[in-house]
């Protein structure tokens, strides 16, 4: 029954919560369970109500906001994206904006090879733009991350664009790859996108950009449960405090085993459209759902299609990520088969909180899982989605109740096994 799963459900969260000790919300949506509404589960102290920071979550619904531009014909896939970001950049140097020290255009920081980069190459990871995160987890030797010791220095700067995409590691007059090829995973292209959308919306001072204008009336309600942290910290859009145990830069885990308290920590949000959302799990799946599911509320589903990674390929480099989406299934969260082992969406990783957005189609299921710690593995959110879209799978197809297990065997994938 119903009832059956969602106890099974708080059971498993609430043993993932004394496991990993630290807070966690789970909620689910699909057309095909109880008339479409979501189920909103919690665990360590977290409720209905508990705001997360989602980190690259935020990636997804930047994503679908340029894809709306697209499907209304306001912007085209193909065109490049710098006229959009130097118009916006010239704007924004009108009001001194910080960080415009120096340069005026993309070209001025990246060369003129930046100017061939299109609005796609940057939904798909493929723009050659470095990026501004640094962390570097390492299987043979210490984490460095020279980016996060910054951030920690200075808990009260907020690290918007264009301050990030001007750094020195990353303004290095030149592009690291042809735009178009490979995969090369960076959050400066989403930062980027925030400006071509900035420039759409007529706002010219970035920390007043409201994203929720992607939302339409269907979702007004998700409006209350969501924020863009553009400026500020946790503690200051009502998140709940988050704690990296991470062994970045040094950091001992063994000796500090509650972490970095981060909530006061406004570069928790670093990366703007890239990196600032916040809202309830509740929020994040139905707008997963919006997103990717049967309703395709955010997208005309043309344009949603376009988005999907490939699903039928294993090929890590190609098929890992589409348009501001990732092939989630090939890290081994699904522990199915066939149209069972499908899923994709986003991770969410920021300091001091991880989290998981994955959906699948055959179930028209998106769940959502939210933590309030970060890890160096990032394990948390996989194993509880593992365990979770299993018994919902279990109920929803009528199989006999497994229990699931998940093993890590690298830093973007493990193993699902149910019995």
């Amino acid at each position: 029954s119903l009832n059956a799963m969602l106890k099974d459900m708080q059971e498993i969260l609430d043993a993932r919560a004394r496991a990993y000790n630290c807070s966690f919300s789970i909620a689910l949506k699909s057309t095909l369970l109880n008339g479409g509404n979501v189920h909103v589960l919690s665990a360590g102290g977290a409720s209905r109500a508990t705001k997360f920071a989602w980190g690259s979550i935020t990636k997804m619904w930047t994503g679908a906001s340029i894809m709306q531009l697209i499907a209304r014909g306001v912007l085209s896939l193909n065109e490049p994206a710098a006229p959009y970001i130097d118009e916006q950049l010239a704007k924004m140097k009108t009001i001194s904006f910080p960080g415009m020290e120096g340069f005026g255009t993309l070209a001025d920081l990246y060369g003129e090879a930046v100017n061939n980069v299109t609005l796609h190459n940057l939904l798909a990871m493929q723009s050659g733009i470095p990026d501004f995160d640094t962390a570097n987890p390492s299987r043979s030797g210490p984490d460095l991350d020279p980016f996060r010791a910054t951030v920690y220095s200075k808990p009260k700067m907020d690290f918007l664009e264009p301050l990030l995409m001007a750094e020195p590691w990353v303004a290095l007059h030149k592009l690291t790859s042809t735009p178009g090829e490979g995969f090369h995973y960076s959050s400066t292209n989403f930062g980027l996108l925030g400006l071509v959308l900035a420039h759409h919306a007529g706002v010219t001072d970035i920390r007043l950009f409201n994203q929720s204008f992607f939302l339409p009336p269907s979702l007004s309600h998700v409006r209350e449960e969501i924020d863009w942290a553009l400026t500020g910290s946790p503690v200051d859009h009502g998140v709940v405090a988050g704690y990296d145990r991470t062994d970045y830069n040094g950091q001992d885990p063994k000796k500090n085993p509650a972490g970095i308290d981060v909530g006061r920590v406004h570069g928790v949000f670093a990366g703007f459209t890239a990196s600032d959302f916040v809202g309830t799990t509740s929020a994040v799946a139905e707008l997963g759902h919006a997103l990717w599911g049967s309703s395709s509320l955010l997208l005309p589903k043309a344009y949603r299609d376009l988005m999907v990674p490939k699903l039928h390929s294993h090929d890590f480099r190609t098929s890992f990520y589409g348009l501001a989406s990732q092939n989630v299934g090939l890290m081994g969260i699904t522990g199915g088969t066939g149209e069972y082992a499908i899923a994709y969406g986003h991770l969410g990783a920021t300091y001091g909180y991880d989290s998981i957005l994955a959906y699948n189609p055959k179930l028209d299921l998106a769940i959502a899982v939210a933590s309030n710690i970060e890890t160096p593995d990032q394990l948390q959110p996989s194993d509880t989605f593992c365990r979770v879209f299993n018994r919902a799978k279990n109920f929803m197809i009528g199989e006999a109740v497994q229990k699931c297990t998940f093993v890590q065997s690298g830093y973007y994938g493990g193993t699902c096994t149910c019995k």
